[in-house]
């Protein structure tokens, strides 16, 4: 009769295989808020959040310039959510496209863009 020996270096690969996934799952959850602003913001806000983007000079009222340090002192981040959420004429509603992580991630990306 033969025995199966079981060492530690298939146990140690198994734990490996089972963490691994769940790391890189936890990472891929991560919004990535630059590619948000871009895919979302960019057409009217710009690319550096001034307000001037291609669609900007046909919108009234005009895009928000995140840059600008009154606007940022002007409003809350409950309020910045809530544009993103709801809308803001002329501005669409994105609540249902994103999850509530990638909203707050789309604020500290608009928060910071004063800083620059």
């Amino acid at each position: 009769m033969r025995h199966v020996y079981v060492g530690t270096l298939p146990v140690l690969a198994l734990a490996l295989v089972l963490l691994v996934p769940a790391r890189h799952t936890a990472r891929a959850q991560q919004p990535d808020a630059k590619e948000l602003f871009g895919r979302l913001c960019v057409t009217c806000h710009g690319a550096a959040g001034k307000g001037d983007g291609q669609f900007a000079s046909a919108l009234n009222p005009k895009p928000a310039n995140f840059t600008d340090p009154a606007f940022q002192a002007a409003r809350t981040d409950a309020q910045l959510t809530s544009s993103i959420t709801d809308g803001k004429s002329p501005m669409p509603a994105f609540g249902q496209q994103l999850s509530p992580a990638e909203i707050k991630a789309l604020v500290a990306y608009i928060r910071q863009m004063a800083k620059k």
